[in-house]
This record gives C-alpha cells, sequence and structure tokens, in this order.
C-alpha cells in the first residue's frame, strides 16, 4: 500500500491526522508498515500519534529509539526493547531464553556478535513475543539501528505473525523503505510522509493565525518542508508587523542543521550549485567539483535535492539553498563563482558569475557586459536573470556616469515587475529615489513597484496619488500612472465606473503625448470597462486600439487589444475564436516570459475548454495557471477561481470547494474584489451542485452584496446570477428569485447563451409557480441554444433540470430520457462530478428494479473488485485506489486486469461505459 499524495489539480494530500489513521489501521489490519520521510518530516512524531491511535487494551507498546552512531552498538536495539517490555512479559520467558535475554542486556561492548549468540537471541525474542497477547514494536530512525538487532528483530517480524506482532518502522529516506523494507520482510505497507502541498501548508499558515498571503511564501521558500514550514509560521506569528514576505532567518538556520547531516565535500558541491542558476552535474564538474554525480546522488538520498533523472540539480526548497550559501564565506562564495564563470557554457550565465566574483566595487567594462547580457536575457523572455543582470550592471557602473547608473535601475525595475518579484521591484526603485532622478523617472520606477503586486493592488491607492503629483505636467507619464488607477477601481474596489473614467482620461492622455502603445493599453482598458457597463461601444473602442497595431507584448499582454478580443470572444461563446486569438497569444508570452501574461493566457484557455466541455484540457490549462502562480509568488485568487472552475467541470466538487475558499480567502486579503466575489460564485454553485442549498445561498447574498449598485449591464461578463436563482428557487426564497430575474438587462439578447442561462432560471421559477408546462418548454428551447452553441455542459445541465421537473411531477419516462440526454454529454466530456449527480438521479429514479440490473451486470464481480471499479469509475488513478482500499499499487494493477477481463473491456473509457450501460 502507497499512501502517497496527489499533486493534480484539485487533487489534496492526505491530512497529517488522516495519515496518522491510516497508518494505525495498517498496522491493525497488516502488522507490518513502513514510515519513511526525509529529515524533519515529522516521523517521528508519526510513530507517536500513530501508535496511541491503534492503542488496544490488553495490547503491549514498546518502542526503540535510534540514533546515528547506535549502528556500531551490538545489540542495542534488542536492549532497548528488553528494557522496555514490562516485567510480567519478561517473566514469561522460559529459563533458557530469560538466559539469553540477560546476556543481551548485560554483554560486554566492542564484540561482534556470533552466530550462535545471534541465534540464541533470536529463539529468546521469538519466544517472548510468541507469548505475550499482542505486542507493537516502533522503531524509529531504523537506518541507524546495528546489524545484530536489525537480524533479530527481522526474524522476529517474519515469524510472529501479526496480529501478534505488529511492528512499525521509520526510516529517513525520500524514497522507498531500504532498510524498513529488509527488516519487515514481503511487501509491507508503506507510508511516505510527503512534502506539504499548498493546501496543507496553508492550514499551518491559518493555524499560527497568519493572514493567507503568506500562505505562498511559505510554500514556495520551504517547499512543503513540514519542519522548515513550521518555524517560518512560528517566525512570522511572532512579528505580527513583519512583511510576509520577509521570512524568519531561523528557516534558512534549520535549513543549515538539515545540510549539516552531510558530508563537508558534498556540502562543498551544494555551494556551487546553489550559486548557479541552472545547475547540472556536467555545469559542476567543469567547475571543479570533481565528484559531483556522487555528490549529488549523496544529496538526493537525503532529500535536499530532487532526483533529476535528466542531470539538472534542484533543490527541494530554496531556503536549502540559501542554507549553503549563508553557511560559506565570502571568498568561498566569490572563488565559486569564479569557477562557474569559467565553467559556463552560456555567455549570459558566464557574465553573471564574473559580475558576482567582481574584485572592485565598480568596473565599466564589466558594467557594459553585464548589461549587454540582460538585455539577451530580457529578449529570450529571463525577465527575472534580466532584472538581477541589470541591477548588477547599475551597481557596476562607476559613480561619475550617474545617469547611466540610473537608467539602468530603472529598467531593473520595470523589468522585475515583468517577472512578478516585487522585493528586487521596491530594490531597484528605491536605487532610482536616491539617484536624483526626474519626476517622469521618479514616476516610471515607482509604477514598477505597482505593476509587480500583480492582482494584489489594495495598498498602492497612496502610491498612485503620490505619482499623480509627480507627473502632473507630463501628459505620458500622467496617462501610466492613470492607466494603473482604472486597473486597481476595476480590481481593488469593484468599481467599473471609476475604471472607465481613468481609462478614458489616460487614453486621451496617451494621444496627446504621441504614444501609441500606451494609448493602446488605455484604450483596451476603456473598451473592457464599456463592455462591462454596456456604456458606449465597446467594439468600436476595441477597433480603434487594434488599429493602432502595438505589439501584443508592448505593455504586457494582458493590456493588449489583442487579449481582451479573445476575452470578448469568451464572453460571447465564440470559443473557436477565442482559442485561435489565445494559442497566437501565448506563442508571444512564452518568447517573451512575462509569468502573469502566461497565467492569464492559461486561465483563459482553461474557461474555453470548460464551456466547450473538454474537461481533461481545462484541468491541465488551470493546473499549469496555478502552478505558475504559486512558484512566481503571484496573487492566487485569480488562479484559485480558475482551478475551481475546471474541478467543478471534470475534477471533483470537494475540490473545487476547497479552491474556491482558499481564492476567495486569499482574494479577499488582497483586496481584489473582482476575483473574491467570482470565487464566491464557484463556491456558490458548487454548494448548489450538491445539494448545500442553504449553503448556496449563503454565498450568494453575500456576492450580492458585493456586487449591489456596481453590477455590471452585461450579463455575459460575470454569469453567477442564473445560479443564485436556481439556489433561491430550491431554498424556496421565490419572491428574491422574481426580484433578481427582473435584473436581466432590457437590451441583452435572450437567444444567446447568456440569455439561455437565465431561460433556466427562469423555468424552475415557473415550474415553482405550477407552470411546468411552460417550463419545460423553456428549457428545450434553452438547451437548443446551448446545442447551437456547442456548449455541452449548459446543455446538459439543462437536460438535468428538465428531468428533476419531470421525476418531481411523477412523469417518469420522460424524466429518464431527459437524465440520459445529460448523462451522453457529461460521459462525453469526462465531467465526473456532474455524470456521478445525474447517475444518482438515473438509479433514485428506477429503484429497485434498476439496482437488481446492476448487481447482474456486476454478478462476476467481487466485492472488493466491484469497489475498485466504482474508485476507478469516478476517476481515481491506481494510488488513489490503493490509498482508500489499503492495499499495495501493484494488488490493484493486477485486480483491475481481471476486472477488465470480466467485463470485456480493454480501458477506463470502456469500464466507465460498461458500468454505466448496467446502470440504466
Amino acid at each position: 500500500m502507497d499512501v502517497e499524495a496527489v499533486t493534480a489539480p484539485g487533487a489534496e494530500r492526505p491530512s497529517w491526522q488522516d495519515t496518522v489513521q491510516a497508518v494505525a489501521h495498517a498496522l491493525r489490519t497488516g502488522g507490518r508498515v513502513a514510515v519513511t520521510g526525509v529529515w524533519g518530516a515529522g516521523r517521528t512524531t508519526l510513530l507517536t500519534e500513530a501508535l496511541d491511535a491503534a492503542v488496544e487494551e490488553g495490547r503491549t507498546q514498546v518502542r526503540v529509539t535510534c540514533a546515528d552512531g547506535d549502528q556500531h552498538y551490538v545489540f542495542g536495539g534488542v536492549a532497548q526493547l528488553l528494557s522496555a517490555l514490562p516485567r510480567n512479559l519478561l517473566g514469561t520467558v522460559r529459563t533458557g531464553g530469560a538466559t539469553a535475554a540477560d546476556q543481551v542486556l548485560h554483554r560486554p561492548a566492542g564484540h561482534p556478535a556470533g552466530r550462535e549468540e545471534i541465534a540464541a537471541a533470536r529463539r529468546a525474542i521469538t519466544g517472548l513475543l510468541r507469548a505475550a497477547p499482542g505486542v507493537d514494536i516502533a522503531v524509529d530512525d531504523v537506518q541507524w539501528l546495528d546489524e545484530a538487532s536489525a537480524d533479530v528483530l527481522g526474524y522476529a517480524a517474519r515469524t510472529v505473525a501479526a496480529p501478534g506482532l505488529a511492528v512499525l518502522v521509520s526510516e529517513r529516506t525520500p524514497g522507498r523503505p531500504d532498510v524498513a523494507g529488509r527488516l519487515l520482510g514481503g511487501h509491507p505497507a508503506h507510508v511516505p510522509l510527503s512534502a506539504l502541498d499548498l493546501a496543507l501548508t496553508s492550514a499551518v499558515v491559518a493555524r499560527h493565525g497568519l493572514p493567507h498571503r503568506s500562505t505562498s511564501t511559505v510554500f514556495r521558500y520551504c517547499g512543503g518542508h513540514r519542519h522548515l514550514t513550521e518555524i517560518a509560521c512560528a517566525g512570522l506569528a511572532a512579528r505580527p508587523t513583519a512583511d510576509g514576505q520577509d521570512l524568519p532567518s531561523a528557516v534558512v538556520q534549520a535549513a543549515q542543521v538539515w545540510l549539516a547531516t552531510l558530508p563537508a565535500p558534498v556540502r562543498a558541491t551544494l555551494l556551487v550549485a546553489a550559486l548557479a542558476r541552472r545547475p547540472t552535474v556536467s555545469l559542476l564538474e567543469r567547475a571543479g567539483c570533481t565528484r559531483a554525480d556522487d555528490h549529488v546522488r549523496a544529496a538526493v538520498a537525503a532529500g535536499v535535492l530532487r532526483d533529476d533523472r535528466a542531470g539538472d540539480v534542484r533543490f527541494t526548497a530554496p531556503a536549502l539553498a540559501d542554507g549553503v550559501v549563508g553557511s560559506a564565506g565570502q571568498q568561498e562564495r566569490t572563488d565559486a563563482h569564479r569557477s562557474l564563470a569559467y565553467a559556463e557554457a552560456d555567455p549570459v550565465h558566464a557574465v553573471r558569475h564574473r559580475a558576482l566574483s567582481r574584485p572592485e566595487a565598480t568596473d565599466q567594462c564589466l558594467a557594459e557586459d553585464t548589461a549587454e547580457a540582460a538585455g539577451r536575457a530580457r529578449a529570450d523572455g529571463e525577465r527575472a536573470l534580466s532584472a538581477e543582470l541589470f541591477v548588477l550592471a547599475a551597481e557596476l557602473t562607476p559613480v561619475n556616469r550617474p545617469a547611466l547608473r540610473l537608467s539602468r535601475f530603472l529598467t531593473a525595475a520595470r523589468e522585475a515587475a515583468a517577472a512578478g518579484d516585487s522585493n528586487l521591484a521596491r530594490r531597484a526603485a528605491n536605487a532610482v529615489a536616491a539617484s536624483r532622478p526626474t519626476p517622469a523617472e521618479h514616476v516610471a520606477a515607482l509604477l514598477a513597484v505597482v505593476d509587480s503586486h500583480s492582482q494584489a493592488l489594495a495598498g498602492v491607492a497612496g502610491l498612485l496619488e503620490r505619482c499623480r503629483r509627480l507627473a502632473s505636467s507630463d501628459p505620458q507619464s500622467l496617462a501610466a500612472v492613470e492607466l494603473r488607477a482604472a486597473i486597481s477601481a476595476n480590481v481593488s474596489n469593484s468599481d467599473p465606473h471609476e475604471a472607465l473614467g481613468a481609462a478614458r482620461k489616460a487614453a486621451e492622455l496617451a494621444r496627446s503625448a504621441g504614444r501609441p502603445a500606451l494609448e493602446a493599453a488605455s484604450l483596451t482598458m476603456r473598451a473592457r470597462m464599456e463592455r462591462v457597463l454596456n456604456e458606449g461601444d465597446s467594439r468600436a473602442t476595441l477597433d480603434r486600439a487594434l488599429a493602432l497595431d502595438v505589439a501584443a507584448e508592448a505593455d504586457g499582454i494582458a493590456n493588449s487589444p489583442q487579449y481582451l478580443a479573445a476575452r470578448h470572444a469568451i464572453f460571447d461563446d465564440r470559443l473557436a475564436e477565442a482559442r485561435s486569438r489565445l494559442t497566437v497569444l501565448l506563442a508571444v508570452a512564452e518568447q517573451h516570459g512575462q509569468e502573469e501574461d502566461l497565467v492569464d493566457i492559461w486561465r483563459s484557455l482553461a474557461e474555453v475548454e470548460v464551456r466547450s466541455g473538454a474537461c481533461a484540457k481545462a484541468l491541465a490549462w488551470a493546473g499549469k495557471a496555478l502552478d505558475a502562480s504559486v512558484a512566481a509568488g503571484l496573487s492566487l485568487g485569480p488562479a484559485c477561481y480558475t482551478a475551481a472552475l475546471a474541478q467543478s467541470a471534470g475534477g471533483s466538487f470537494a475540490a473545487a470547494l476547497r479552491y474556491a475558499a482558499y481564492g476567495e480567502r486569499a482574494a479577499r486579503e488582497e483586496g481584489d474584489v473582482l476575483h473574491r466575489n467570482r470565487n464566491l460564485w464557484m463556491a456558490g454553485a458548487v454548494r448548489l451542485h450538491t445539494g448545500d442549498i442553504n449553503g448556496a445561498v449563503t454565498a450568494f447574498a453575500l456576492l450580492d452584496r458585493t456586487e449591489d449598485s456596481r453590477r455590471p449591464a452585461d450579463p455575459s461578463v460575470f454569469r453567477w446570477q442564473p445560479d443564485a436563482i436556481e439556489a433561491l428557487v430550491a431554498a424556496g426564497e421565490l419572491t428574491s428569485a422574481q426580484n433578481m430575474i427582473l435584473t436581466f438587462p432590457a437590451t441583452a439578447r435572450q437567444d444567446s447563451a447568456t440569455g439561455a442561462g437565465w431561460t433556466r432560471a427562469r423555468a424552475l421559477l415557473l415550474d415553482r409557480a405550477g407552470e411546468t408546462d411552460r417550463a419545460v418548454e423553456l428549457l428545450h428551447a434553452a438547451a437548443e441554444v446551448f446545442r447551437r452553441d456547442g456548449l455541452p455542459l449548459e446543455e446538459a445541465r439543462t437536460h438535468l433540470a428538465r428531468g428533476r421537473i419531470q421525476r418531481a411531477h411523477r412523469r417518469q419516462a420522460a424524466a429518464r430520457t431527459a437524465f440520459q440526454d445529460a448523462r451522453d454529454l457529461y460521459v462525453l466530456a469526462r465531467a465526473q462530478p456532474m455524470l456521478a449527480t445525474v447517475q444518482e438521479h438515473l438509479d433514485r429514479l428506477d429503484g429497485q428494479g434498476r439496482s437488481r440490473s446492476r448487481e447482474e451486470g456486476r454478478a462476476g464481480l467481487t466485492d472488493s473488485e466491484a469497489r475498485l471499479a466504482d474508485l476507478v469509475s469516478r476517476g481515481a488513478t491506481n494510488q488513489q485506489a490503493a490509498q482508500q482500499m489499503y492495499i499495495s499499487v501493484k494488488t490493484v494493477e493486477s485486480m483491475l486486469s481481471r476486472i477488465y477481463r470480466k467485463l470485456r473491456v480493454r480501458s477506463r473509457t470502456q469500464l466507465l461505459a460498461a458500468l454505466l450501460a448496467h446502470t440504466g
């Protein structure tokens, strides 16, 4: 059994309590459990809590704790075992066994154990354990258990069966059990203590009373390592006024304790790896680390480096890289950089190491080389590297060339903003401010700091006002300020009217200043707000922006008219056009390397695929967006909203609800009203789908209060109201539902897909008013609109609504037809959550007769096989199924092969179809 984590979008790793219960259950049912994990993973704590959870009356629990050096003390582990056993249990040992046990306890140190002595100890310990009514033995850090004790305990584990003897062993290793596996024999249950995922890190952050925005920073820096994460959170909690990005030095100090378990030559190689931006084994060897391959293997075995067979060298946590660097002296670091400068084949990286190993504070020639390298990195889309190099180039520039130094710091600030590195952007902007800049230069530096904050714009109002004062006489600078003010008003204040006013002002200022790129971005923002408010001619405004023929990457792809054209295509359900436009922009974003642009495009592609009914693709795009947001330290509200949307379509409702809750909290703390509301929509929709009507109504009520008076006039931009109406109808709040229906804009098209969503909601209200036939007629019409526009999930949901109405009025045949229509569409889309919902409706509709049909179809399956078939048909991986059934992955694979043979199928898709065929 592998109780392993699943890292795909929407999946979560087992909670600590789940892991404790899994170990306790495996100990009671199988009797042989191996727990593995790296330094600080929590193995010792897990053993203690699992033993407590598995305690049974009449059983004896004994613990053997090993430490480095114990491997040299012969029978040290057995001596611990005997010393811990109760006296009454030792009294049951026969005379010969008692003599052997006494010899083990009192044998002289320094003498190796002979074969006869080991054989006697085997007989004594085995006899003692057989005579006991039940013993649980826990061996902690078995990698340091002495050889003689390992032999004796291994013999006992092989010969005294469970439940008489249960053995729980922990081993420090990032992979499968080695020493523990040999001691336990056969195939013990294996419970690896994997790194924390984002959700579990968030739980630790919350437990320490920290704001949610700390989660991403802690997760990214600590790599999910449990001990480092706990230290980081405890340190932040002790400094409530500290910046959540400024992690305590205690994290690095703990990492250095971990690193100290490695030999000094290994740490020397790791220093070179930590200073390189793209370390490989071959690069380390060229830099003078002659045993780099052996040292990397040792670090991988310790969990310090990731196992990368391609030859790349990657630390499991940035804190470890900082720990290596922090332990080295300045001369060691300089020497390592100098070695890398000669070893690095990439000329850009070679220059970086030359700059970092410079003997002088300033060097004009090296400054020029570094600035040139920075420009090449920028051209190649490596914005973070470009920002670092421009800072180095500025610092190397002689102080008697102040204009050039300032220019390079300003470019560094802009590059750092593009990379989403707010710390570096702030550092460069401070350097600009200290260089007596012109107002325009000062504004540009401050706006780079604003841009680096992604969606977290709640605290930038004061900064923007300061920029306004500085730029009061400069139309170009003022236009740039007003554009950011428009974005902030839309995202943080959720005030489209304010945003539209600022965007109009920005566009006029940019035009008067003759800055087409800035004008295009401002017109784009104006068109976005005109569409939201249904005010003015958004299409004409967007056409004006496109006519300026500015490259999409000129001022950030997300601000470009090309990107807005793709978004409008999504709003209008012109999905093929949207996909085509986004694919073109994706290639541009990949070339220019602005992480936030990539995230926005991936998120939009996920929306397109959800609407198109391609659930697997939607999950993949949403997963990329979320992973990139975490890695780059971007705001998580937008990516979590998209993840919740994709999960509600093709993953699981539970995962969707987790992401929505996570995203709502993140957006709320960052002042991102726009994505807070979108996450609330997802939370309400998922609760509606899962039958939590009160929870859905509560979520939509909170959303309604936030959106009230600022509600977009174009309902296609934010489509939450139909779901809210459905929740209100289900809750019996018909007046509130009717009042919300009346908010549908008179200018909106009823025959559009957006209008069809409102029609479906109106039909549900009509049915409650007694107009069932009219309701069914409207649902047929709405389904036809969705079918025409290629929106299978919306069409299927409309069939599902029709089936519910028909069933409620005892029209069984019509209900079955509607449910089957919905099921067929959900199967094709692989929309697992709603497929399970509609299947439940069919099961309830068909009653006992259909249940018998299901049993007939599965008559050849054992109970375990039937359970596995159900898990797999609901999308469980082999590892997930093994975890839930407490069997090994190998057993799952062989059992699945038997199921395929019995049901005459060859794949999971065919298995799902076969099971559905037997259920109606």
